[in-house]
């Protein structure tokens, strides 16, 4: 009897603590793996612009020429980006998520530099 009385209370217990609140996606927004790869480009991008600061001027990468053929590449449009970035931005936890996968790929691509040397 001890032993059911200790399992029911820690399966209540381990349902209590667990993170029911999931939030929706809407169809809308691009899935967080999509936008962490997207993410990944926008950043490197944004370290070369840095490295190569005036030659590009006052332009954020969103509006170069160079930021266009990211999109292109995901196939998805700037309007896409945005709007999938405001969502993320309004939901810090999501956000979270895709800046770790942001950082697990970006570690992965300087690993393989490394490595290659």
């Amino acid at each position: 009897m001890y032993k059911k009385f200790l399992l029911a209370f820690f399966s209540v217990f381990l349902f209590a603590c667990t993170d029911t609140d999931v939030i929706p996606i809407p169809d809308s927004v691009l899935p967080e793996e999509k936008m962490a790869e997207i993410m990944v480009d926008v950043h490197l991008l944004e370290a070369t612009m840095n490295i190569h600061a005036g030659a590009v001027g006052k332009m954020g990468p969103g509006g170069t020429p160079i930021a266009i053929n990211i999109y292109k590449k995901h196939q998805v449009s700037k309007e896409q980006f945005d709007e999938s970035y405001k969502f993320y931005a309004e939901n810090p936890e999501l956000l979270a998520e895709i800046y770790q996968l942001v950082l697990n790929n970006l570690s992965r691509m300087q690993a393989e530099v490394v490595n290659s040397k």
